[in-house]
C-alpha cells in the first residue's frame, strides 16, 4: 500500500512538472509574439561583451547585450568606445528573428544607439579606486558585471575566477553574514516572543533582504537561480527533510528550467550546477562544521579542475593556492561590502593588483570533454556509493599531477 502510494506521488509531481513547463511554453511563445508585434523595437540593454570583427567592408564592432528577458547580438562600424558594462537605449528590427533564436540568442539590425547614465551604486564603487581594472572587478563581484577580457584571463589562470563571477557562492556567504550580524538582535526579542521560531524567523529575513540585494542588482540569472535553491533549501529544511538530496537538485533545475526557460542549458548554469552538486556530493558523506569546510575548498579544486579544464585551459602553478584564497575569501567578501558602504573600498587595491599579475603569465592544460563526462558519470554514481566518491577524488588527484608533469615537460 505504502509503495502503491510513492508510486502515485511521483506520477502526480511528473504530470505537475509537464503541466508547468508546458505552461512555461506557452508563456515563452506569447512573449515571442509580443516581441514580434512592432518591427522596430525600443528597449534598453546592458553590454556584457564587445569585440572587433572583420568582414568583406572592413572592421565593424560586435556587441552582446543582455536585457532581464533577451541575450541578443548587434554590430555597428562606427567608432565605438569601451561600452562594457554600460547600459545602453537602442531600437532593434525584429521581423527576422525566429522563435528558437529568441529562446536562445540571435542577431538584430539596430540603429540609434544612446548610452544611459550609470547608477549611483556604480558611482560609488567608481568613486573609491583610482584603477579601471579594480573599479571592474568589484563591479562584477557586487553588481554581477562582465568582466574585461585580460582580467577574466588572470583569475581563470589563477584558479579563482568562481569566486568572482556572482552565483550562489556569494549568496551563501551574505547569508552566513547575516545570519550572525541579525543573531544578537533576535535573541533580545526572542526573550519577549520565546515561541517564535529562530530558523524560521531569520531565514524569511535573510531571503528579503538578499532579494532587496538582487534587485539593486537588477536580477542577474546567476543570482536568481542561486536564490531559488536558497529558497528551496529553507523548505526542505523547514519541513525536516534531508537537503543534501539529488531531489533538491532536480527541483531546482525544472524551477529555472520554467522561469529562465531554454536560457538554462548554457555552460554558466551548467558550471554552476555542478558545483552545487559537487558540494552537495561532499556533504552527503561529510558532516557541515569548520573543519571540513575547510576541507571542502581543498576537495572543490581537486574536482572542478577536471570540469573547468575541459572548457578553460589557462593554468600557473599559483593556482594551487586557490584553495587557499576560497578560504580568505569568506572573510573578504562581507568585509569589503562594508567597507564600500562606509567610503574605504579601495584599501586592498594594491594587494589584489599585485595578486591579480601573477596570472598575467600561463600554460595550457587541457582535459578531453570525453573523460570530463565520464568524470561526471562516475560522480553521479558516487553519490550512491561512498567507495566511488574516493575514487573520484583519487582520479582527480592522479590527473592534476600527470597534466601537471606535462606541464613540466614543456617548461
Amino acid at each position: 500500500m505504502k509503495h502503491k502510494l510513492i508510486c502515485q506521488s511521483y506520477k502526480a509531481l511528473i504530470l505537475i512538472i509537464v503541466i508547468l513547463l508546458i505552461v512555461r511554453a506557452q508563456i515563452s511563445f506569447l512573449s515571442y509574439l509580443s516581441f514580434k508585434y512592432n518591427k522596430f523595437l525600443n528597449l534598453d540593454a546592458k553590454v556584457i561583451a564587445q569585440y572587433i570583427k572583420e568582414g568583406k567592408r572592413g572592421k565593424y564592432f560586435v556587441l552582446k547585450l543582455q536585457t532581464k528577458t533577451l541575450t541578443f547580438y548587434i554590430t555597428s562600424k562606427e567608432n565605438l568606445k569601451n561600452l562594457l558594462n554600460e547600459t545602453i537605449n537602442l531600437t532593434i528590427i525584429t521581423n527576422k528573428v525566429s522563435f528558437l533564436d529568441y529562446l536562445f540568442t540571435f542577431y538584430a539590425p539596430s540603429f540609434n544607439l544612446k548610452l544611459k547614465p550609470i547608477n549611483k551604486v556604480e558611482e560609488l564603487i567608481e568613486k573609491q579606486h583610482k584603477d579601471s581594472e579594480i573599479v571592474n572587478l568589484y563591479k562584477a563581484l557586487f553588481l554581477g558585471e562582465a568582466l574585461e577580457y585580460n582580467t577574466r584571463q588572470k583569475l581563470s589562470t589563477l584558479g579563482i575566477a568562481h569566486l568572482v563571477a556572482l552565483s550562489g557562492l556569494h549568496l551563501g556567504f551574505i547569508s552566513l553574514f547575516l545570519y550572525f550580524l541579525l543573531s544578537p538582535f533576535y535573541s533580545f526579542f526572542h526573550k519577549k516572543f520565546p515561541y517564535r521560531n529562530k530558523f524560521v524567523d531569520l531565514g524569511i529575513a535573510i531571503l528579503v533582504i538578499e532579494f532587496l540585494y538582487l534587485y539593486f542588482t537588477n536580477f542577474p540569472s546567476s543570482l536568481i537561480r542561486a536564490f531559488v535553491l536558497e529558497i528551496i533549501l529553507f523548505l526542505y529544511a523547514y519541513y525536516l527533510q534531508n537537503p543534501f538530496s539529488l531531489k533538491v537538485l532536480f527541483v531546482v533545475f525544472i524551477v529555472s528550467l520554467i522561469i529562465f526557460g531554454t536560457k538554462v542549458f548554457s555552460l554558466g548554469y551548467f558550471l554552476s550546477i555542478a558545483g552545487v552538486f559537487y558540494i552537495y556530493l561532499f556533504f552527503r558523506y561529510f558532516k557541515p562544521n569548520f573543519i571540513n569546510s575547510i576541507l571542502l575548498s581543498f576537495y572543490m579544486f581537486l574536482v572542478m579542475f577536471i570540469i573547468s579544464h575541459s572548457f578553460f585551459g589557462n593554468f600557473n602553478f599559483y593556482q594551487f593556492f586557490s584553495p587557499i584564497i576560497s578560504i580568505l575569501f569568506i572573510l573578504f567578501y562581507p568585509l569589503s561590502i562594508f567597507l564600500h558602504l562606509i567610503g574605504f573600498g579601495g584599501v586592498f587595491d594594491n594587494v589584489i593588483l599585485d595578486y591579480l599579475s601573477l596570472g598575467e603569465n600561463y600554460y595550457y592544460v587541457n582535459i578531453p570533454f570525453y573523460f570530463m563526462l565520464f568524470f561526471v558519470i562516475l560522480s553521479i554514481g558516487a553519490f550512491f556509493n561512498k567507495k566511488l566518491f574516493y575514487g573520484i577524488n583519487l582520479i582527480a588527484l592522479f590527473i592534476i599531477i600527470f597534466k601537471i608533469g606535462e606541464v613540466f615537460g614543456k617548461v
